[in-house]
């Protein structure tokens, strides 16, 4: 990153590009909602705003699913299938490489069901995990594309174990808001290949409406992501985990417990970032460059440092 640049100007960057602050804003986020099976803000896949997708929408394809066990973020990345208004397919979690399978999907209007099973071959019985919630096409400031959230639930030993989910297809298009006449938007370079993201980051992402200023150390590793970091603002470090398929990323902070005085001590915490991977190339920078959203809903950005 070029040291004329200065946070003041990576700061003007997300706030063009991104909302950085969507709870008090009209902006839609793509995040695991609050409410599954909220309504749309989007257009549905006949134009009309908001109101349900048609059962004649096709989920075909790949797709990148993002749901919490017990409050901690995980992804997994599957591959669907659709005839008629149902589907099924197969799938990988990305934290540890376990394959699924998906069977029962079924889509109807805007609401939408399936089960995702583990080791079906070796024990056909497992009780399935049952995903329900809403389907839409969503169009905000970095996604334009189908979206899907909700609930899921597995019963097991007399228990329900269940969380938050949400997906997206990957591949879909995504978007930027405009930038002012006197500041265009970045200009891509078509290189048609994947930048490599090894090295030192500045990244500057929104928590609890402030900008927290980062240096974050990424070793890629074909499509995974580790590495480390520290915030400039509290001098909190992290260890990053993540995955990387040109153009999409995702990774997850994970803030070492902080000891301290009563009051003061924090514990151990961790932090999504989704979103895409670009090259730009303007006047005060040039390069590979990061950005999306957190899932607390906040937007983030990130350039390497050279």
């Amino acid at each position: 990153m070029s040291r004329n640049m200065g946070w003041s100007r990576l700061i003007m960057l997300i706030s063009l590009s991104l909302c950085l602050i969507p709870l008090l804003s009209a902006c839609q986020t793509i995040k695991l909602s609050d409410k599954a099976g909220a309504g749309s803000t989007g257009t549905t896949s006949s134009g009309q705003s908001g109101g349900a997708a048609q059962t004649s929408t096709d989920v075909s394809g790949p797709w990148q699913i993002s749901y919490e066990v017990n409050q901690e973020p995980r992804s997994a990345h599957l591959n669907l299938v659709q005839t008629g208004n149902t589907f099924e397919g197969t799938g990988t979690d990305d934290h540890d490489g376990q394959n699924f399978v998906v069977s029962k999907g079924v889509i109807t209007g805007n609401h939408i069901s399936f089960h995702k099973r583990y080791h079906v071959d070796e024990n056909p019985n497992l009780p399935p995990i049952v995903y329900q919630g809403s389907f839409e096409m969503a169009k905000t400031e970095t996604y334009s594309g189908p979206y899907m959230s909700g609930t899921y639930n597995l019963a097991k030993a007399g228990t329900n174990i269940g969380g938050k989910w949400d997906g997206q297809k990957e591949g879909a298009a995504t978007s930027s808001a405009q930038a002012p006449v006197e500041n265009p938007p970045p200009q891509p370079v078509n290189t048609g290949k994947a930048p490599h993201l090894s090295g030192k980051w500045d990244a500057g992402y929104e928590f609890e409406f402030k900008t927290v200023h980062s240096s974050i150390y990424l070793e890629q590793d074909g499509p995974k992501l580790v590495g480390h970091g520290i915030d400039k603002n509290s001098k909190e470090t992290f260890s990053l985990q993540g995955n990387y398929k040109f153009p999409d990323i995702r990774f997850v902070l994970k803030y070492n417990a902080v000891k301290g005085p009563k009051g003061k001590s924090k514990p151990e915490r961790k932090l999504e970032f989704r979103g895409t991977v670009s090259v730009v190339n303007e006047a005060e920078y040039q390069g590979p460059r990061l950005e999306g959203k957190t899932n607390g809903g906040g937007a983030w950005m990130a350039e390497i440092v050279k």
